[in-house]
């Protein structure tokens, strides 16, 4: 209210949420200051609390309301929207509204449509289907004698986070700035053309689009440590004598494991890995390997598997940071935040990296890369 009464006569003050009566009187007072404020219905009792405030205080307010539309899309960020969303009026309950605000001679308050179909819309196909369906509400408004002026398409503007403008995953969107745009008013207008209803003004709500690029998180690695098989050497002296210490079973694994690798049966060879790793760890916990042929096994392993181009290596590094005070989206939505050094920009990484902050929780890490997050969307 003070940053718009220092002269933005034009600019909306859309007031979303829930509601209560000292929200609603200070709402009511901000339209006594000549403020542009429209105060959005989310739920249908919220109506009651606005008539009363509004004869108390003898102020007319401008309503809007907000629609539970049926179209949304079917991502991790769309779950808020739809038939079942958090806010928002239903088909019966905007007739109920309107039929309400009509009885007592304000329907000439009713002036704006809110709706969301959720954030980080994919695709100018899904988007146009919900502006028509809220652009049709809209008509239906203005026809029962609302006096209809703005059209207010809620958030959903995305960011393609992994830069693949594909649309295929709750981190990319398939479409620029200017078809968002373009789809938006293409939309509205074909239903109030249809209709003969005038054109509306419309606003957004594009928080996401507006603030993510806002600002950069600048951490300094302290520090790294890095998981790389042994060389043949470091094998050598245990190998021997830790054959001798196996199992039959386990022995027969290591036979195996070999003729694997010499005939090049790459898929194989992971599999007798994978065995003979759980076979000696049964007997290093039963008591029947000692420490350093259990190590001398790994070793093996670890050095078949790099050769065969079944493990990569990896560094960790030690990130001053808390995940989850400076990142605690990465965590706790698995929202994907891009990240690159500052330094050495002109030289391919060549080992698979993991972000490790200095707290002691367990997940304070950043360990998938772009890919792997959308994989795992997609398999959700």
């Amino acid at each position: 209210m003070s940053c718009l009464a220092k002269g933005h006569p034009d600019a909306f003050l859309v007031c979303n949420g829930y509601k209560d009566e000292e929200y609603v009187a200070l709402a009511l007072m901000a339209r006594s200051l000549d403020l542009n404020t429209v105060i959005v219905l989310e739920q249908e009792e919220e109506l009651d609390v606005v008539i009363g405030n509004s004869r108390r205080l003898g102020v007319r307010p401008v309503i809007g309301l907000r629609a539970k539309l049926r179209t949304k899309h079917s991502g991790h960020f769309g779950s808020t929207s739809g038939e079942k969303g958090k806010f928002g009026l239903n088909t019966a309950q905007i007739l109920n509204v309107a039929r309400k605000l009509q009885a007592v001679d304000m329907l000439d308050c009713l002036q704006l449509l809110h709706f969301h179909i959720g954030s980080q819309i994919p695709s100018t196909s899904l988007l146009a289907d919900g502006v028509g369906e809220a652009a049709q509400i809209y008509c239906e408004l203005a026809r029962l004698g609302a006096n209809m002026r703005v059209i207010d398409i809620g958030g959903g503007l995305g960011i393609d986070y992994d830069g693949s403008h594909s649309g295929e995953s709750d981190m990319s969107i398939g479409y620029n700035l200017d078809e968002y745009a373009a789809t938006v008013v293409q939309a509205v207008q074909y239903a109030c053309d249809r209709r003969g209803v005038r054109h509306p003004i419309l606003c957004s709500e594009s928080g996401r689009a507006l603030v993510s690029h806002h600002s950069v998180l600048i951490f300094e690695a302290k520090s790294s440590t890095s998981f790389e098989p042994s060389g043949p050497g470091s094998v050598g002296a245990n190998l021997a004598y830790s054959l001798d210490e196996l199992a039959d079973d386990a022995r027969a694994d290591y036979r195996n494991l070999m003729a694997a690798a010499v005939r090049g049966e790459y898929e194989t060879c992971c599999l007798y890995i994978d065995q003979l790793k759980r076979r000696c760890v049964d007997l290093f916990k039963d008591g029947l390997l000692g420490l350093e042929h259990l190590a001398a096994v790994d070793a093996l392993c670890d050095i078949v598997a790099k050769e065969i181009g079944a493990s990569r290596p990896v560094r960790t590094y030690h990130v001053n940071l808390s995940l989850f005070t400076s990142i605690p989206d990465y965590w706790a939505i698995e929202q994907l935040f891009p990240v690159m050094p500052i330094h050495r920009l002109d030289q391919r990484p060549g080992v698979d990296g993991v972000l490790s902050d200095l707290t002691c929780d367990s997940d304070g890490k950043m360990n998938k890369s772009s890919e792997e997050r959308r994989a795992c969307r997609s398999t959700k």
